[in-house]
C-alpha cells in the first residue's frame, strides 16, 4: 500500500502568516508584476526573522502564482517558472533553494520523495487515508507549510489561517 508522508517544515519554527487573508489577493496581484528574480532578490534582502515570517507566503501565494502554468513533466528540471517543464521534485527542492536553504538540490529532486522528506523534515507522518491526513493538518497550528510525498511523487500543502 502506498502511503502519503507528510512533513512539518519545522525548520523555520511555524511559518505565521503577517497579513489577512482578505488583503492577499490585491497584494498577490500587485506581486505578480514583479519578475520571479526581482522576488527572490527581494527576499535575500531580507533578515532571517523577516524570512521566517514570510515563508508561508511565498510557499502559499508567490510560488503557485509564478510557477503556474510551467508544464509538468517526469523528466522536468526547469529553474525558472513558464520556461521548459518541471518534475515535482524539482519543483519543491527548487523553490526551497531558492529561498535560501543549503540543500543538495539535483540530488533529493531526483530520489524518492522519503528520501527528500527524511533530509528536510523533521516531524514525519505517514497517512493511508485522506481524511486522516486532513484531520492531522486541521489539528496543528494554521498557516503552516507541509511536504507530502507518495513514492516518487512530491509537493506542497498549505493550511491558511482557515478552518478547512
Amino acid at each position: 500500500m502506498k502511503y502519503l508522508l507528510v512533513f512539518s517544515l519545522l525548520i523555520l519554527g511555524g511559518c505565521k502568516k503577517t497579513s489577512d487573508h482578505e488583503g492577499n489577493s490585491q497584494r498577490n496581484r500587485t506581486e505578480v508584476k514583479r519578475s520571479y528574480k526581482e522576488c527572490l532578490t527581494a527576499i535575500h534582502q531580507k533578515t532571517e526573522a523577516e524570512k521566517k515570517q514570510y515563508f508561508f507566503k511565498f510557499i502559499n501565494n508567490d510560488v503557485p502564482q509564478y510557477w503556474a502554468k510551467t508544464p509538468w513533466s517526469f523528466a522536468g528540471t526547469s529553474r525558472e517558472p513558464k520556461k521548459g517543464s518541471i518534475a515535482c521534485g524539482y519543483f519543491v527542492t527548487n523553490t526551497l533553494s531558492d529561498y535560501g536553504f543549503d540543500i543538495n538540490r539535483t540530488y533529493l529532486a531526483q530520489q524518492a520523495s522519503s528520501v527528500m522528506i527524511k533530509k528536510l523534515c523533521t516531524e514525519i507522518k505517514y497517512f493511508s487515508k485522506r481524511q486522516d491526513l486532513e484531520h492531522y493538518i486541521l489539528g496543528k497550528n494554521k498557516n503552516q507549510v507541509y511536504i507530502v510525498g507518495l513514492d516518487f511523487h512530491t509537493g506542497y500543502i498549505t493550511r491558511e489561517n482557515r478552518d478547512t
